[in-house]
């Protein structure tokens, strides 16, 4: 299979480089021949890509333990289901499932754009293919997947070695979230690509902007939101896996995938104004080749080894390879960009400063900041080791007292945002939508105040996040009022037709309300209690106002790891309400500990249970272990929100309704339009 797999990728490298020379040519003599080949060959680099990951799953459930990859990421009692994920545990395999993913999502991009343009789509195809052929170099050269262990024997010369077993998969690895965060990550990585290589065929072919803008807006809405749901899932899987009570760690790699996710969001909401006013032209062509280069650079940031983080691979020369390809698409797009500048100037200017636009205008002030901000913490510590030959780690303290106060900021803008409209909003139309949002602030505020004596910041947000659901809920329930008075419909009827009629407008409301709820659940961060202590059976420990009593210490043991696992019970008035199940895994054939948390979720708060290992004092007739319990408020609203910001996307991509007679004419918000 080995064989197999290394034919397959060295016969797709030579169609890529082949299909992206067809596409080149196709889009300099306007050859439609040409781009018909260059289709046939990305479809054909598809089927032999897929051919590849189908050679090292085979070799993985087979434990073919003489391919190196097999043998470092699996091992023969790994169950068959994380011998699927270890397709993607190591570098090497997880860039060719990258690659995998980025020709499928080719192939898709190649069957939704029939219809568009085709010499456009001939540079676009261009752009595609030197993405492909990039990785398929590095598939084939420089991490390769299909390598078999050897050594060297004098009467025999070289010869296979095969190892009895592996090394195992990560332990951190072998769990329900890892199955779709890597591969939902790498999606959103590569779904940009797509708008950024239509993007550069539009200018290139001088397509009027409104039009480039509305053809690239699901491309770009689907890669925000699998980027967005990645990002999540990573934080939950750290807060089920890790065993460190949180969910975010500001840790470089989590940070390489927000940054991109920032200046989308950026992207997504300034593009309204080139589509309404021919405004922001450069802005939004920066901003989304900023967000591929950025998605490069997080990928660079994975690989190259250069940064510690629980979720880096192991340092490699391969980051040489990404900042050659990071490098050679920035120069590509300044040249496109200098070379189409005529059709990037505004078509009109700003009006005045209580308009939509300068709404649009502090948008992408903020989200560049926050990503700037974030950019800074993560390459510190490069930048340091350079000029002084010390990494200098930025720890928590940095992102939460730089990148904290403005995400508040933006969270008010997103509030204020619907309220305005295009050119010029009234004072007096202004004051008279913040009415009910300020008095839930301040209310709020006052409230924070007298009950919150913790944390100031806290207080803040709250009231901060009182304004946006006010706003949120007195657009629906005056636009279905409205409706209702009108249609003769029942207000919760009509509030589904406002939705059904204007996807767009109030699935970007949904969007909002999501970022409502995850940012309660972030702001309960500031009220976590916490407690370690050594604990025999029958002992108690306080965190916060609760109890919780060790009932029981087992050690257990099968073919995959050794276990310590106890049985942690809450109480309330002397009685157990709730018990947790924490454990402390050791597994065999990597050597490595791994904790599996105990955790209890309600809407008010999540208890979280840690068994981090036994006591030095601990016998086996008298065991103790090592707990640590966290008292989270809120958390679980974070997953619910991003539940919400899922329907919220999805109904704001589906295409609107007629509209009918009945319906209300409302101004269309800055936010919820763009969601």
């Amino acid at each position: 299979m080995a064989t197999l797999g290394n034919f397959a990728l060295m016969l797709a490298l030579g169609l890529a480089i082949y299909g992206t020379l067809a596409a080149l040519l196709a889009a300099l003599q306007a050859k439609e021949q040409l781009r018909k080949a260059s289709v046939r060959s990305f479809i054909a680099v598809t089927m032999l890509v897929l051919l590849t990951i189908v050679s090292l799953g085979i070799m993985l459930q087979g434990d073919e333990f003489t391919n190196v990859y097999v043998q470092r990421h699996s091992n023969l009692a790994l169950p068959w289901y994380f011998k699927v994920t270890a397709i993607w545990a190591g570098s090497a395999g997880s860039l060719l499932w990258w690659t995998l993913i980025l020709c499928i999502y080719t192939c898709f991009m190649l069957l939704l754009t029939r219809k568009v343009p085709k010499l456009m789509m001939s540079w676009a195809m261009a752009f595609v293919g030197l993405a492909i052929v990039f990785f398929l170099v590095i598939n084939n050269f420089v991490s390769n997947p299909f390598r078999i262990w050897a050594h060297a024997l004098d009467s025999q010369g070289v010869v296979p070695f095969v190892p009895r077993d592996g090394n195992g998969l990560n332990p951190q690895l072998q769990h329900w979230a890892m199955i779709i965060h890597p591969p939902m990550l790498y999606t959103g990585y590569i779904g940009f690509l797509f708008p950024f290589a239509m993007a550069m065929g539009a200018l290139i072919t001088k397509m009027e902007g409104r039009t480039w803008i509305r053809m690239i807006r699901r491309w770009t809405l689907t890669a925000w939101l699998i980027l967005g749901v990645g990002i999540v899932l990573g934080g939950a899987w750290a807060y089920m896996e890790l065993g460190w009570g949180g969910y975010w760690a500001w840790d470089p790699v989590e940070n390489a995938s927000l940054m991109p996710w920032l200046l989308a969001t950026a992207f997504i909401h300034s593009v309204m104004a080139q589509e309404t006013r021919g405004m922001f032209k450069l802005w939004n062509i920066l901003l989304l080749v900023g967000t591929f280069l950025m998605c490069m650079f997080g990928t660079f940031i994975t690989r190259s080894g250069l940064i510690s983080s629980v979720h880096a691979f192991a340092e490699s020369d391969i980051g040489t390879y990404f900042i050659v390809y990071i490098l050679l698409n920035a120069f590509l797009a300044l040249a496109v960009i200098i070379y189409s500048r005529s059709s990037l100037k505004d078509d009109n200017p700003i009006d005045a400063m209580a308009s939509r636009e300068v709404g649009f205008l502090f948008n992408n002030v903020l989200f560049i900041t926050l990503c700037v901000i974030t950019l800074v913490g993560v390459i510190q510590p490069l930048v340091t080791e350079f000029f002084e030959g010390t990494k200098i780690e930025v720890r928590h303290n940095y992102f939460n007292t730089y990148e904290l106060p403005f995400m508040l900021v933006m969270v008010l803008l997103m509030a204020i945002g619907p309220l305005l409209s295009w050119k010029r909003t009234s004072n007096q139309r202004l004051m008279q939508r913040l009415i009910i949002p300020g008095i839930a602030a301040a209310v709020v505020f006052v409230l924070g105040l007298v009950i919150n004596k913790e944390s100031l910041m806290a207080t803040f947000s709250f009231a901060t996040l009182a304004f946006l659901l006010a706003t949120i809920v007195e657009e629906f329930a005056r636009a279905g009022m409205q409706r209702a008075k009108r249609s003769g419909e029942a207000i919760p009827s009509a509030v589904v037709s406002l939705v059904r009629l204007n996807k767009r407008r109030y699935g970007g409301y949904f969007a909002h309300f999501s970022i409502f709820l995850i940012a309660l659940g972030i702001t309960g961060s500031a009220f976590n209690h916490q407690d370690k202590k050594e604990l025999g059976i029958g002992q108690t420990m306080n965190v916060g106002s609760h109890v919780f009593q060790v009932e029981s210490i087992d050690r257990e043991n099968n073919d995959l790891f050794f276990k310590l696992v106890a049985k942690v019970n809450l109480l309330k008035d002397g009685k157990v309400v709730r018990s947790f199940h924490p454990e402390q895994r050791f597994y065999h054939a990597s050597q490595s500990q791994a904790s599996e948390v105990g955790i209890g979720i309600t809407p008010v708060r999540d208890f979280y249970v840690v068994l981090a290992g036994a006591s030095q004092e601990s016998t086996q007739e008298h065991p103790i272990g090592v707990f640590h319990i966290y008292v989270n408020p809120l958390v679980v609203w974070i997953w619910i929100g991003t539940l919400f910001m899922i329907l919220g996307t999805a109904i704001s991509m589906m295409p609107d309704r007629v509209r009918s007679a009945a319906t209300v004419s409302v101004p269309t918000g800055a936010l919820g339009d763009a969601s």
